[in-house]
Formats: structure tokens, C-alpha cells, sequence
């Protein structure tokens, strides 16, 4: 299919996803393959100069169907969107929102707001959840460049559209990250620390949760750790990557895994 064309008097509208409707291209669902690969778990820490975001790269269905999927992408320079669930389902989703961005600060000449790419995401989570068979959760976060801050949304399998304070994590392994986070969040929280926490809630969900993927030492395959403040969206190397959870790694081998009494 070409693109479309338009007369200066058929304005399209600014909505991608209203856009595909009325050209009959939203995607039929079809039947849910029984072991569909699911994608688990993300982690997002805000600190005091913006968010700091950590997911798992391992994608699992009856068996791990991969080891390296990148499961946080870049929606726009300043925001990241993070997938849980259907791990097809939630990359296309990544794909749409960043398209669905750039549609629209080149039809308006202006960029949406945080706020409003969190609030324009939620229909069509719902509409996913509510009509197929491979239901996606995603989390959004960025930095906000008109309040300076670092924001964090979440979802329900509604569509509903939550802004969290301090953090927030999806997928299985979430009740194991949300243990540390708990005993872990500060207000105060400066990049160094939101980071470290981050990476010690992930160990965690690896550590406790069967369908998450924890650091991978034997084919140095390491979580997916990301930055985000008024410099933009940036990805940490993977030797960064690494040698904070080696740090972590070489704590629990000196307890034998054994807990210690303090947040490690």
C-alpha cells in the first residue's frame, strides 16, 4: 500500500491511529500461538534529575524463546516506552508510539507533552487487551522538559493510565523488583544510586522469577539499563552494564545467596 494522498480540504487529523482506521488498515487478530513468547520485567526509578529505566532481555513461552531482547526503546528524544506481555505485540506497539509521535509534531509543529503521549497510548492498549488474544502492559517514562522533572506512567489491562512518583515495575518478576524498590526509594535518590537500585531490583526478579532473565555472565548478555533527563534518552553501555551487576553477583557469592539483613 502507497501512502495516501490528501486535498488541502481532507486534513487527515494529527491521530495516526485514527488515520488507519478510517483507511480499513487496523490489523485483524488472529488466534493466539500457544507458546507466544512473553516479555518480563521492566523497572523505572525516578531520581532527582529524571528516570532511570532497567529491563531484563529474555523473552519466555513454553520454553526461553530469547535471550537478548531489547524490551526498552526510545518513543521520542525525551521519552522511553517499555513492554511486558506479548512480546510481538509489544514491539509493534513500540514502533506505533514512535511513529504516532513524530506524526503528530509534524502535522501540529509542536511535540506532545509527556502527559498527553501517556493519555493518547491508553485506547489503544485497550483496544489490544480487550479484543485479542495477546495482551501487552507497557510503561512509559520520561523527563518533562516544562517541569523539569522525570515522569513515570503505568497501565492497567484496560488502558487505564496511572502516573506513579517514585517508581514503577511491570511483568512476573514485578512483586520481586517491587520488594527491593520498597526497602530502596529515596526522594533524594541521585543518578549513581537510582541506577544501582534499579540493577539490585532486576537481580532480584531474575533471582526469584522463572520467566525473567538476570545477567547472563557465561554469553555476556546483560540487562538493558537506560537514562533519561534533560540530555535526552540514553542507553548505558554494556560493559557499564555488566560490571554493576558482577558488583552485585560477587556481594550475594560472598553470603552464598543468603540474606544479609541489608538491602544488597
Amino acid at each position: 500500500m502507497g501512502l495516501p494522498l490528501f486535498r488541502p480540504t481532507q486534513d487527515p487529523g494529527p491521530s495516526f491511529l485514527g488515520l488507519t482506521e478510517a483507511l480499513g488498515v487496523t490489523p485483524a487478530w488472529g488466534p493466539p500461538a500457544s507458546d507466544a513468547p512473553h516479555a518480563t520485567t521492566v523497572i523505572a526509578v525516578r531520581y532527582t534529575q529524571g528516570v532511570v529505566m532497567a529491563g531484563d532481555r529474555q523473552a519466555s513461552g513454553a520454553y526461553i524463546a530469547s535471550r537478548d531482547v531489547k524490551k526498552i526503546g526510545a518513543a521520542d528524544r525525551y521519552t522511553a516506552l517499555a513492554i511486558s506481555g506479548s512480546a510481538a505485540r509489544g514491539i509493534e506497539l513500540l514502533k506505533f508510539a514512535q511513529l504516532s509521535f513524530e506524526h503528530y509534531e509534524k502535522m501540529t509543529d509542536t511535540a506532545l507533552s509527556l502527559e498527553g503521549k501517556a493519555n493518547y497510548l491508553s485506547p489503544i492498549i485497550q483496544r489490544n487487551n480487550l479484543s485479542s488474544p495477546l495482551p501487552v502492559l507497557p510503561l512509559l517514562a520520561g523527563y518533562d522538559p516544562t517541569q523539569r522533572v522525570g515522569r513515570i506512567f503505568e497501565y492497567d489491562g484496560a488502558g487505564g493510565c496511572y502516573e506513579r512518583n517514585d517508581f514503577a515495575t511491570i511483568g512476573s518478576g514485578s512483586p520481586f523488583a517491587e520488594g527491593a524498590l520498597r526497602l530502596g526509594f529515596r526522594a533524594d535518590l541521585e543518578l549513581e544510586a537510582g541506577l544501582e537500585l534499579a540493577a539490585l531490583a532486576l537481580y532480584e526478579a531474575g533471582d526469584n522469577d522463572p520467566s525473567t532473565g538476570g545477567p547472563d555472565f557465561v554469553r555476556g548478555i546483560f540487562p538493558m539499563m537506560v537514562v533519561l533527563d534533560a540530555a535526552g534518552f540514553r542507553e548505558l553501555a554494556a560493559d557499564e552494564v555488566g560490571e554493576r551487576f558482577r558488583r552485585i553477583n560477587e556481594r550475594r557469592a560472598e553470603s552464598r545467596g543468603v540474606a544479609g539483613g541489608a538491602l544488597r
